[in-house]
This record gives structure tokens, sequence and C-alpha cells, in this order.
């Protein structure tokens, strides 16, 4: 029992590990905005209060 227990902790970990990483390699890529078409995100108009 003891054994299949580490088993599924060290897949477990390997999956973490994986998707953390795989994070990390798509969110650190620097965008350059000449290549970016249509608008950004944040291009929404800024409203202080909705009252």
């Amino acid at each position: 029992m003891s054994n299949k227990v580490t088993m599924i902790n060290i897949v477990w970990m390997m999956m973490i590990s994986g998707m953390l990483a795989a994070t990390f390699a798509l969110y650190d890529q620097k965008v350059d905005p000449a290549k970016v078409y249509g608008p950004f995100a944040s291009a929404r108009p800024f409203v202080a209060s909705q009252y």
C-alpha cells in the first residue's frame, strides 16, 4: 500500500512541476508591442466609479 501512495505522490509532483514550468515558460516571453495586432486587454475606458 505504501508503494502505491509513493508512486501517486511522485506522479502528482511531476505533473505539478511540469505545469508550473510550462506556466513560467509561457508567461516569461517578452512580447514586442509592434507585433501585437488589435487592442490590448487593458484598452477598456477607465471608469473611476459606477455610481
